[in-house]
């Protein structure tokens, strides 16, 4: 059986749920470098949306972080 690659299932991911942030991707997916498998995907050329998010952490400290979905999906 051939491994599905990390960038494989992270445009799988997106696809099935629309978009994919850092966290997702590590606990979902196994990926701890998602912008690195991002970056891949584009030079393959892929486009994605790059959303900032800003929100709160449980210390109530503000963490930014980015939401990536494909373009034109």
């Amino acid at each position: 059986m051939a491994k599905i690659s990390q960038s494989d299932r992270i445009l799988q991911f997106i696809k099935e749920n629309g978009s994919i942030t850092r966290l997702q991707a590590a606990n979902e997916i196994g990926a701890f470098e998602l912008s690195a498998r991002i970056g891949e995907l584009e030079r393959d050329g892929y486009i994605f949306l790059k959303e900032p998010i800003k929100a709160k952490n449980r210390y109530g400290e503000t963490v930014r972080f980015v939401r990536y979905s494909l373009f034109g999906d």
